[in-house]
């Protein structure tokens, strides 16, 4: 439809609201027949059934109002702005409709940039200043003044937030890592400088606001201290889609804060917030990310290149609501990325462990053939600068869980047969060190790929491994494989200048099995409180954590039905039990009296009833059940550190998986206590 069929439109729909007798006639008597009647709709599928104008509107309209739907009226009680959503912006939307101001949209409930202008129109004819779409405590004033008030139906809304879409029950946002991203030249737009990554467990969730907070970290005389001397824009984006962004090119967008008066900084510089309106739902599981984008503006002096701002997004710097309507948030962690400005161009690279880099498991070998090959390292490659790169090696470290020596599984030069790399979709053979001492690595030389400006390329590292005999003599010995930007040699297309790298990619511990080996994947965990209302120091918590076993390799694995739970130091060394959990991961732990339990959907060893049996090739459901009688009232957490089995059932020695805790963690708990 062009533009002259939609000024149509809005002209005849400004001669039917001019009259709310002919908006209620309209609403009630030509249901879809009219491009004013299919706005009347969906206004009231969200719940607003008519716009009334006190004290223009008489009896006639009151009664139709009522045989029409129930209603009740609603106020406009809170700030609204981009990225708001509920029926108080269905109301402000339809009475900027009826006041002849175009939302082309229509009444859809979520405050866009089209809501935004309408409202910077009203204002500036309003002389509201200054009129740039935000809806506040004067913009409400004068609208109330005007005599406008709406009528809703029901609708779940929570805090002025739809929980429509979301499935699920109460949501936990947990696994909070801010990783770094590019830094900043004069000009750059929409250029990633962090990432915000977390997991989303119990339901869906719609996030809702991002809070950015920056702090200076050069205090030269002379050198600007302002963000918004440096950024114009500031934007999030998740799976490649604009879902929130907010001007910050002026000192009125940004609180400034005491970083003295609390502990958000521990320099005595003060930082800079901002929140950032954002509208997106996440799933449940999905692999979530927040990739926190920038515009930098567009003079930025020689002199304040040397500038850095250290970004952080606090505690509750992500909050979202889920489909109970319950508020959650997330941030923090510890974790902060820095924002530089660069003057050269010789690319500026970081290096960073991707989202698919491989769970922790056992890398199955053979007795005497060669295995298959694993993926072991997945990792990303960012140039934040505008010309090219070529890489001319990667070298990646190699840690194993004993001392490198000339004999046994410790050298990696007898374990490793293979290594291979692929980096965006080219594919390269490496050499694998041979050293008694020091670290081990494998480098890739003459390297025949590039990196294009403002790029991002995917590499992985794949191995294969000896057969063990007359290589390495026995199974246990586990690898661990990183990228360093030590590790990356790379120069620009252009200059032939050395490139500038950051950042480190690791991969999950991989430990080393002979003819079978397992996986573990995490599933579902809960815990509930039996609170002592008598004696509140005897209440316990119960936590069920619950994982996948998978049997690699061509034998059977046998996985002792024992648990230990306790400090995570003992667990981490246990190689005893079929499973051992560490329960001191929250901080509020101290000494408490603990019993577990495991269970499994794994038939039990017709050999050794003290066994579960995992068939080569099955997947199989364990769930570790754990009770703590706390000594201190305090927050508890439990998480899976180790897996220990076998190959066979009676006499075998036990081969330790060890697990980092973190990725197989139940949620927190508060226990009463002494």
């Amino acid at each position: 439809m062009g533009a002259g069929s939609e000024r149509t439109i809005i002209r005849k729909r400004a001669r039917c609201l001019r009259s709310p007798k002919n908006l209620i006639t309209k609403i009630v008597m030509t249901k879809a027949t009219n491009n004013v009647a299919r706005v009347a709709a969906a206004v009231a599928g969200l719940g607003l059934v008519a716009m009334s104008f006190a004290p223009a509107v008489g009896a006639q309209t009151t009664t139709t109002t009522t045989t029409t739907t129930s209603s009740a009226s609603v106020t406009f009680t809170r700030d609204l702005t981009v990225g708001s959503t509920g029926a108080d912006v269905t109301a402000l939307q339809t009475w900027l409709i009826s006041m002849h101001y175009s939302i082309p949209a229509g009444a859809t409930g979520y405050f866009g940039l089209q809501t935004k202008a309408a409202v910077a129109a009203f204002q500036a004819a309003n002389g509201i200043t200054p009129a740039v779409g935000y809806f506040g405590p004067i913009t409400r004033a004068k609208v109330a003044s005007m005599g406008g008030s709406t009528t809703t139906t029901g609708g779940t809304t929570t805090g002025g937030t739809s929980t429509g879409g979301l499935s699920g029950g109460e949501a936990d946002l947990r696994n909070f890592d801010l990783q770094a991203g590019d830094d900043l030249s004069e000009g750059d737009s929409n250029t990633e400088i962090a990432s915000a990554q977390f997991d989303v467990r119990g339901g869906d969730v719609r996030v809702e606001r991002v809070t950015v907070d920056l702090q200076p970290t050069v205090s030269t005389s002379g050198v600007n201290q302002h963000p918004w001397s440096f950024i114009d824009n500031l934007s999030v984006y998740y799976n490649g889609k604009n879902v929130g962004d907010v001007d910050t090119g002026s000192k009125d967008d940004w609180d400034q804060n005491d970083a003295t008066s609390g502990a958000d900084f521990t320099s005595g510089l003060d930082y800079y917030s901002i929140d950032i309106p954002v509208n997106v739902i996440v799933r449940e599981g999905d692999n979530n990310e927040l990739s926190i984008r920038a515009d930098a503006a567009g003079s930025i002096d020689t002199g304040d290149q040397v500038q850095n701002f250290t970004l952080k997004i606090p505690t509750d710097g992500i909050r979202a609501v889920d489909a109970a309507g319950i508020q959650e948030y997330t941030g923090d962690n510890g974790d902060t990325a820095t924002v530089g400005f660069n003057a050269a161009q010789n690319g500026d690279l970081t290096v960073r462990t991707s989202s698919d880099n491989p769970s922790a498991g056992v890398l199955v070998a053979d007795n005497t053939d060669t295995s298959d090959s694993f993926d072991v390292l997945a990792f990303e490659i960012k140039n934040s600068d505008d010309t090219d790169v070529d890489f001319n090696s990667l070298t990646f470290n190699v840690a194993t869980s004993s001392a490198a020596s000339s004999t046994g599984a410790s050298n990696i030069h007898n374990i490793i047969r293979r290594a291979t790399l692929d980096l965006d979709g080219d594919t390269y053979t490496g050499t694998v060190s041979n050293v008694t001492s020091g670290t081990q690595t494998i480098k890739f030389d003459n390297l025949n790929t590039s990196i294009n400006g403002n790029d991002t390329i995917d590499g992985t590292l794949s191995v294969e491994l000896y057969g063990s005999d007359n290589h390495f003599s026995a199974s246990g010995e586990s690898l661990t494989f990183s990228l360093p930007a030590s590790g990356v040699d790379a120069e620009s297309a252009d200059t032939g200048d050395t490139s500038d790298v950051s950042g480190t990619a690791t991969g999950k511990t991989q430990t080393i099995g002979v003819n079978a080996g397992i996986s573990v994947e995490a599933g579902n965990s809960s815990q509930t409180e039996s609170y002592n209302s008598t004696t509140p120091a005897n209440s316990t918590g119960s936590f069920t954590l619950s994982f996948d076993v998978t049997a690699n390799g061509s034998d059977d694995v046998y996985i002792p039905k024992t648990i230990f739970a306790g400090a995570s130091t003992t667990a981490d060394a246990d190689t005893t039990h079929g499973v051992a959990v560490a329960t001191d991961l929250a901080a509020s732990t101290t000494a408490s009296t603990v019993s577990a339990s495991l269970s499994s959907s794994a038939d039990n060893d017709p050999d050794n009833s003290g066994y579960y049996i995992v068939r080569a090739g099955d997947t199989e459901t364990f769930t570790a059940n754990v009770t703590i009688d706390a000594n201190m009232a305090g927050y508890y957490q439990i998480g899976l550190d180790t897996v220990n089995f076998t190959t066979v059932s009676t006499g075998g020695s036990l081969q330790q998986l060890d697990l980092n805790p973190a990725d197989y963690e139940s949620g927190q708990l508060y226990i009463h206590g002494l």
